[in-house]
């Protein structure tokens, strides 16, 4: 009995404190603007893989890699396609990070749209980790678990997302560091910038 009693206080231990690292992880993030480096690749029928860097703070950020360039300022969105010339505008809901095509941005998401299932102690690509398992708060999104990987001095290293497809997404994350914050203006993106070759599609 003892031993059993010890057993369940040591798993409530671990579990509060896996809550505590990342309740600590995106306090982090929300006093700064966080950038760094990813690279993904993505199993199943389509295999995947590419890499980029981000700027991320709060619902806005800027991200370049694979031929395209997104900013989002938190309420309008453009994506330019560097190869095919082509400016995409939308308008996004506040607090709607657009994870389910950009699984970087996952990282800003943690505490957003997802809660704690458990963690463990883990390896992710030579590190020691805490692995956080997540579920998302809502049902019906393509992503089913997402898994993230925090070193301990509470800097991303890494994540494992899971696909209603059954497609398993693995996203390394390098030179994670958190900055002072920017001016929103600065997500934002000026067209008139383009040459005139490009086409601009405005969605909104």
């Amino acid at each position: 009995m003892k031993r059993l009693t010890a057993l369940l206080f040591l798993l409530v231990a671990l579990n509060a404190a896996g809550q505590n690292i990342v309740a600590e992880f995106a306090k982090d993030l929300a006093e700064g603007c966080a950038t760094f480096g990813y690279s993904y690749s993505m199993t199943g029928n389509v295999p995947l893989s590419g890499s980029g860097t981000i700027r991320l703070q709060g619902d806005a950020f800027s991200m370049e890699g694979d031929g395209l360039e997104v900013w989002c300022d938190g309420t309008t969105r453009w994506t330019v396609d560097t190869v095919a010339e082509e400016c995409y505008i939308e308008g996004v809901k506040p607090g709607g990070l657009d994870y389910e095509a950009n699984p970087a941005l996952l990282v800003g998401a943690v505490d957003k749209a997802f809660k704690l299932k458990k963690t463990s102690s883990a390896t992710f690509n030579s590190q020691k980790v805490t692995e956080a398992v997540l579920v998302p708060l809502t049902d019906g999104g393509n992503i089913t678990e997402l898994s993230l990987m925090l070193t301990a001095a509470r800097k991303p290293a890494g994540l494992l997302v899971k696909t209603s497809e059954g497609n398993l997404i693995t996203v390394t994350v390098k030179d994670f560091a958190i900055g002072g914050k920017s001016d929103v203006k600065d997500f934002s993106f000026n067209t008139r910038k383009l040459s005139g070759d490009y086409i601009v599609t405005d969605l909104r």
